[in-house]
């Protein structure tokens, strides 16, 4: 393999890498922004004086 061709192959590789690191960041950016959607929904969710006292009368 001649240097240009070793130099093209070794751009394109890097190239490829880069594109990875992208696509990861931007996945784990999606990741955390979902996370924190569902913690404040299931926040929200949360009656904490829900179900502690039944009021019955006959």
């Amino acid at each position: 393999m001649d240097i240009p061709a070793l130099s093209m192959s070794m751009s394109m590789s890097r190239l490829h890498l880069d594109v990875g690191f992208a696509v990861m960041a931007e996945v784990m950016d999606s990741a955390e922004e979902m996370e924190i959607a569902l913690l404040d929904i299931l926040e929200a969710s949360v009656t904490p004086d829900l179900g502690q006292n039944i009021d019955i009368r006959v």
